[in-house]
């Protein structure tokens, strides 16, 4: 039979932050932007960088490519986060206690939820040119949206405890207030 109460609704808050974190990181290694090359194919670039597809350059680093003219590593940022938000994903999913429980923990995942949407839905509508394409030749990849969609986990988890879904039941302490005499 599957455990209920507030000790199994922190652990499945604390999986969902965790799937939202994950997801974070693993968007961060999908493609970011892509291109049609000369040839009729594709090419796509990820978010740290790694040039993929049909391109003569495929294989490479995009880093590597500029020389230290530039970077692109648009995946970093979510990928930082991401790692943030599991961590604290974690010690909700493992720590019990307190009358109100992981507050400050909460806060940490809102922080990484709106850091993961932000820059995600930011990347989504403006993919930028990799300082490489001409402004508008690059298309958006998959990966700044899921990004969004794990920050959007991370922070649906963090509000999910801040509202005090977790928080253990109040238990009536008898007579409070003036009392008669």
């Amino acid at each position: 039979m599957a455990a209920t109460g507030p000790a199994a609704l922190r652990r499945v808050i604390g999986a969902v932050a965790g799937l939202g974190a994950l997801l974070m990181i693993g968007a961060s290694f999908l493609p970011w932007i892509s291109t049609g090359t000369e040839d009729g194919g594709r090419t796509a670039i990820t978010g740290w960088g790694g040039i993929t597809g049909s391109s003569g350059i495929a294989g490479t680093n995009l880093n590597d490519v500029l020389d230290g003219a530039g970077t692109y590593r648009p995946g970093l940022i979510g990928a930082i986060f991401g790692v943030i938000a599991l961590i604290a994903a974690i010690a909700v999913a493992a720590v019990a206690g307190g009358a109100r429980p992981h507050r400050v923990t909460a806060s940490v995942l809102v922080l990484c939820g709106l850091v993961g949407v932000g820059w995600g839905v930011f990347r989504g509508f403006d993919p930028g040119d990799a300082g490489v394409f001409e402004a508008g030749d690059a298309a958006v990849g998959i990966g700044p949206w899921l990004t969004a969609l794990g920050g959007l986990l991370v922070l649906a988890a963090a509000v999910t405890i801040l509202v005090g879904v977790i928080d253990p039941p109040v238990t009536s302490a008898g007579r409070r207030g003036i009392q008669p005499r």
